[in-house]
């Protein structure tokens, strides 16, 4: 009796147990579904925001390479604008001298003036001594014909009396005046007695030839010639050219002549007026 009364108790105590163990089954079986979608949903949110940062991240990145873009042109505009400051630099250092020169030129010329009109016959004389280093006499006549065309010239044009005071005369009888003017369009007027060519020379090479080619369409000049070099507001490769040129030409010239003439050449400086062709004077 007391055998059977045992196994009677203990059958709903294990279905009991059962029950208990079936409902924490349930019950974390529950908890473990939850977590998963709670994870799912996470992890699709952790995606979404990765894919968000990446495609931020994307915009920055390609912002960042256009402003490096930016950047560099930039500073490729800030090296065109140093490099035109720097020329305007040396432009204006450039206008600054030539100013200068003409400003020397021009009391230069004032004071030859002033001593040509003002002074008497035989100071004239003297003038004409100390600036030629010779002893010269000029006679009257000749003296009044250089002052009378001093005048004509400086009542026309100031920047021929430049010109004739620098060479006056005396000297026109014992040598030639070839006379080269590069105006500022960068073409070179060349005025060899009554005859005047003009041509263009970007390089020494091309001006040294072009002169050449003038020269040899000249008659045989006198025993010297001197050729003066004067220029406008001109480029600096036409400057160059005419400068490193015109040395060149004149010692091909003296070799063409083979000794029966020498050439001797002058640079008279910025002067902004073309000389007077032949046939205007």
């Amino acid at each position: 009796m007391t055998s059977r009364r045992l196994t009677f108790q203990l059958t709903p105590l294990l279905d009991l147990l059962l029950i208990v163990i079936f409902a924490q089954f349930m019950e974390v079986r529950d908890t473990t579904t939850t977590q998963e979608v709670q994870s799912t949903e996470t992890i699709a949110r952790a995606e979404r925001e990765f894919t968000q940062a990446r495609s931020e991240l994307n915009q920055l990145q390609s912002e960042r390479l256009k402003a490096q873009a930016a950047l560099a042109q930039l500073e490729r505009e800030l090296e065109l604008l140093q490099s035109v400051a720097n020329e305007l630099s040396v432009g204006r250092e450039d206008l600054e001298e030539k100013l200068a020169a003409a400003r020397k030129q021009r009391d230069h010329v004032a004071g030859l003036m002033t001593e040509m009109f003002a002074l008497p016959a035989e100071a004239v004389q003297e003038l004409i001594r100390v600036r030629t280093q010779q002893d010269l006499r000029l006679t009257p006549e000749q003296v009044e014909r250089l002052r009378n065309e001093v005048r004509e010239y400086s009542q026309r044009n100031p920047q021929e009396a430049v010109r004739h005071l620098l060479t006056f005369e005396e000297m026109r009888k014992r040598c030639d005046i070839w006379e080269l003017h590069v105006s500022g369009m960068g073409v070179t007027e060349f005025i060899a007695g009554d005859q005047s060519q003009r041509f263009r020379a970007e390089t020494p090479d091309e001006f040294e030839r072009k002169l050449f080619e003038c020269y040899k369409t000249l008659p045989q000049p006198k025993s010297l010639v001197i050729l003066l070099l004067s220029y406008g507001d001109v480029k600096a490769s036409v400057y160059e050219a005419a400068m490193n040129g015109l040395p060149r030409a004149a010692s091909r010239m003296r070799e063409d002549q083979n000794g029966r003439s020498r050439f001797e050449y002058a640079v008279l400086g910025f002067n902004a007026a073309t000389p007077t062709r032949p046939g205007e004077r």
